[in-house]
């Protein structure tokens, strides 16, 4: 199982180790992945472009899980806080979103957020909606190591009007639902699956409380996506020439 954000891509960029990993791995490749601006068909484009054909059904994505998870509870009235595909995504699944008097909060990383979503959000909560939440990550990478403010940011603003929420239900890592989708698609068991990812509080904490063993990449250990790799052996003529 394999992250995104600072993982596998940048930007929705393809790395070039990330993708010599996966080529190398590809029928056992999963993304698992706490993004909640795209939908998994974006992600298998981005890989195809990379000649990476990682079917849909192998992708996870908290953005999309926390839209299924909404659908399901059947709520009426629902303040969705996310981007315009995500908004269009919720309506096909038969959300009906509203801007006043929800039954239900439901955020997202919006890059368009507000003051007066925030606003809204806030008294919506104050006055008895409940709180889904698809990740709590405040950052991921972003290009040249730019950090680029995730829905936990937005989660921040809005619980430091409110307070804690004792209905919040956050459905990303390090929660078990994005793990235990993807060993279900796979057909492992969490203790024959390994997750790689960059941040240790939901890639590693999130596989710890499976059971699963986990592979940090990046700033929190050092280690690259190309160790990971098998060394590059020189033709045995070229070492004799050397």
């Amino acid at each position: 199982m394999l992250d995104w954000d600072g993982c596998v891509a940048v930007n929705n960029r393809i790395l070039s180790d990330a993708a010599a990993l996966i080529a190398r791995h590809l029928d056992r490749v999963a993304i698992v992945s706490n993004n909640s601006t795209h939908l998994p068909d974006d992600f298998a484009d981005v890989l195809a472009a990379s000649g990476l054909a990682v079917p849909r059904e192998r992708i996870f994505m908290a953005g999309v899980e926390a839209l299924r998870h909404v659908a399901a509870l059947g709520e009426a009235r629902v303040l969705l806080l996310a981007a315009p595909k995500m908004r269009r995504h919720a309506r096909d699944l038969g959300l009906t979103l509203v801007r006043e008097e929800p039954d239900l909060v439901l955020l997202m990383r919006d890059a368009r957020f507000t003051y007066a979503k925030l606003e809204r959000a806030a008294n919506a909560l104050r006055d008895g909606a409940r709180l889904v939440v698809a990740n709590a990550d405040l950052t991921h990478p972003g290009p040249a190591g730019r950090l680029v403010p995730e829905t936990g940011a937005l989660l921040a603003a809005l619980l430091a009007c409110v307070g804690e929420q004792r209905a919040m239900h956050v459905l990303g890592k390090p929660g078990p639902l994005l793990f235990e989708r993807a060993c279900g698609a796979m057909g492992v068991a969490p203790r024959d699956a390994v997750m790689i990812g960059d941040n240790p509080a939901t890639d590693g904490e999130g596989a710890r409380r499976l059971g699963m063993r986990s592979i940090i990449v990046g700033a929190a250990t050092g280690l690259r996506m190309e160790d990971l790799l098998p060394p590059v052996v020189a033709p045995l003529a070229l070492l004799r020439s050397a």
